[in-house]
C-alpha cells in the first residue's frame, strides 16, 4: 500500500481543523486546546414605542388663465388653511411649506392653456388626539389636497436602550449555546458594537378628498425599534 506524502497529510489536517471552527465566529485556540480565544455572536433586539408626534401633509392646488390669477387663488386657500390650523392650537413654527410650484398648462396641441399652482404644508401635531380634527379643519378651510399622516417619536433614541438590552441578552444566550457545543468555558464580554437601529414609522394613507362632516378617525398605533449588536466573548 502506498502512503500519502507528509505534505498532503498536513494539508488535510489543516482543512479539517478549519471546518471544525467554521460558523462559530471563533478566534484563538482550537476546540479542546489549552489556550483561550474569542467568540463573536450577532443578535437582534426589538422594542415597541408609542408615537407622540404626528405630521399632516395637506395643501391646495388651483388652476387659472393667468399666473397671477393662479397664485392669487392659491394664496386665498393657503392663508385660510393656516388661520384655521392656528385657531385650533397649532403653533406657527409647526406649519412649514414643504412644496410649492407654479406650472403653465398646455392643451393636446401643445398650446398654452392657463396655469396650475400648488402649495403643500407639513403640519406637526403635538397633541395626537387632535390629529383628526386638524385634518377636518384644514379641509373645511379650503385645502383640496391631503396626502398622509406620519407618526413619529420626538426622542430619536426612544426605545433604543431597551432594544439594545434585549439584543445583548439574546447574544448571551446564543454564545452560551455555541460554547456548550464547542466544549469550552465562556468568559467575559470583551466588546459590544451596536451595528444599527431601525425605526419604521407607520403611515396612515388617505386619498385626496373634500371636507367631510366628521373628523377622520386616526390611530397612532405603535412603532418597532430594532437594533443589532455584535458581541465578542472570551473563552477558555
Amino acid at each position: 500500500m502506498q502512503w500519502p506524502r507528509w505534505s498532503e497529510l498536513v494539508l488535510a489536517l489543516v482543512a479539517l481543523a478549519a471546518v471544525g471552527l467554521a460558523g462559530f465566529g471563533l478566534g484563538g485556540a482550537q476546540k479542546g486546546g489549552a489556550k483561550g480565544g474569542s467568540l463573536q455572536v450577532t443578535a437582534t433586539g426589538t422594542a415597541q414605542v408609542t408615537p407622540n408626534l404626528a405630521q399632516i401633509n395637506l395643501g391646495g392646488q388651483v388652476q387659472a388663465p393667468t399666473a397671477q390669477g393662479a397664485m392669487g387663488k392659491l394664496n386665498a386657500i393657503t392663508n385660510a388653511v393656516v388661520v384655521a390650523l392656528e385657531k385650533d392650537g397649532v403653533a406657527a413654527k409647526d406649519i412649514q411649506t414643504s412644496n410649492m410650484y407654479l406650472n403653465q398648462n398646455y392643451d393636446q396641441q401643445g398650446h398654452p392653456n392657463g396655469y396650475q399652482a400648488n402649495e403643500q404644508f407639513t403640519v406637526t401635531v403635538r397633541k395626537l388626539a387632535s390629529t383628526g380634527q386638524l385634518i377636518s379643519a384644514g379641509l373645511a378651510a379650503g385645502a383640496n389636497q391631503f396626502n398622509n399622516v406620519t407618526f413619529t417619536e420626538a426622542d430619536p433614541n426612544a426605545g433604543r436602550e431597551l432594544a439594545v438590552q434585549k439584543a445583548i441578552k439574546a447574544a448571551k444566550q446564543q454564545a452560551v449555546s455555541e460554547a456548550l457545543q464547542l466544549g469550552v468555558a465562556l468568559g467575559r464580554v470583551t466588546s459590544v458594537r451596536v451595528q444599527g437601529a431601525q425605526t419604521p414609522g407607520p403611515i396612515f394613507e388617505a386619498a385626496r378628498s373634500t371636507p367631510a362632516a366628521a373628523a377622520p378617525n386616526v390611530q397612532p398605533g405603535s412603532q418597532s425599534v430594532q437594533v443589532q449588536v455584535l458581541v465578542t466573548y472570551s473563552y477558555q
